[in-house]
C-alpha cells in the first residue's frame, strides 16, 4: 500500500468516517457515519443522489449493519436497513460483507476508508453506493512528448468528490509529481469544477483547463477520467507542465474488489 499524504489521511479521518465506540472495549464494536454518493440504475437510465449511511461494525463477531437513504428512479426517497451481515477479511485491511437485505453486499477498506456497496431496489433496478471515490491503488505513467522520456510512480492517489447534483466534482491528487525525476512536489493538490457525468457503469469526468489550489502552479489541461466497472476501475489522462499523464488502477487492490 502506497503512503498517503498527511492531508489526505486527515481528510479521510474527518470526512469519510466519524466513529464512536459503542462500549468500553474500543476493539469490539463501532458505529460510523459515511457520506455516500448513489447511482440508481434501471436499464440505460441513471439517477444520482447523496445520503449519509450509518454503519455498525462488530469486530468480535465479524458482522456489520448498514442503513442508508437513497432515491428510486422516480426521485422518491427510499430507505434500506440491514440486519447483521457477515463480514470477512478479503485482503490486508479490506473486508467483504453481505449478502443482506435486498442482496446488499460490498467492501470496506479500513486502510483508506473506502466504502462500496450495492443492492437491489427491485428486480429491474440496482443501486450503487460509495464514499467519496479514493483511488489509492494506482499507476501514474508520465511521458515528455518532446523527447519521449518516461517516468512512473505508484505514490499518487486520486480522490473525486461529487457535487450535490452529480454534475460536477472536485479532484484531489495526493503525492503529486510534476516532473519525471520521481520527487513529490506537493502532498496534495486540489482542483474544482470538473464536469462529472454519472453512467450505468460509473462516471466520466472531464475538464479542458484546471487551476490548482497552488495559484500559478500545477495547471492541468485535457483532463479525461473514466471510472468504470461500477467505479472499481480508473482510467484517466491529463497534461501538466508539458508532460502527458496516464492513470490506471483500482478502487481496491487488483483482484480484491467487486
Amino acid at each position: 500500500m502506497k503512503k498517503l499524504s498527511f492531508l489526505l489521511l486527515s481528510l479521510l479521518a474527518v470526512t469519510l468516517f466519524t466513529a464512536c465506540n459503542k462500549d468500553d472495549n474500543p476493539n469490539s464494536r463501532q458505529t460510523f457515519s459515511s457520506h455516500v454518493n448513489i447511482r440508481t440504475i434501471s436499464g440505460d437510465d441513471v439517477l444520482f443522489s447523496q445520503a449519509t449511511a450509518q454503519i455498525e461494525v462488530d469486530y468480535i463477531n465479524s458482522t456489520i449493519m448498514i442503513q442508508t437513504g437513497y432515491k428510486d428512479m422516480d426521485g422518491m426517497g427510499q430507505n434500506i436497513a440491514t440486519s447483521k451481515m457477515p463480514m470477512s477479511i478479503k485482503y490486508n485491511a479490506i473486508y467483504r460483507f453481505g449478502p443482506g437485505e435486498n442482496g446488499l453486499q460490498g467492501y470496506l477498506d479500513f486502510t483508506t476508508g473506502m466504502l462500496w456497496f450495492s443492492f437491489n431496489h427491485d428486480p429491474e433496478t440496482k443501486v450503487y453506493c460509495t464514499s467519496n471515490l479514493l483511488y489509492a491503488y494506482t499507476n501514474t505513467n508520465m511521458t515528455n512528448p518532446e523527447n519521449n522520456n518516461h517516468g512512473a510512480n505508484q505514490q499518487s492517489a486520486y480522490m473525486f468528490i461529487p457535487g450535490a447534483n452529480g454534475e460536477t466534482c472536485e479532484l484531489r491528487i495526493s503525492n503529486f509529481m510534476s516532473t519525471l525525476n520521481g520527487v513529490v512536489d506537493a502532498p496534495e493538490v486540489r482542483y474544482n469544477g470538473l464536469t462529472m457525468t454519472p453512467t450505468t457503469t460509473g462516471y466520466t469526468i472531464t475538464a479542458a483547463n484546471l487551476e490548482s489550489s497552488y495559484k500559478g502552479f500545477y495547471t492541468l489541461t485535457d483532463v479525461n477520467f473514466t471510472l468504470n466497472d461500477q467505479c472499481q476501475l480508473i482510467n484517466g489522462s491529463f497534461k501538466c507542465n508539458g508532460i502527458n499523464y496516464e492513470v490506471t488502477g483500482d478502487l481496491f487492490p487488483a483482484g480484491y474488489g467487486y
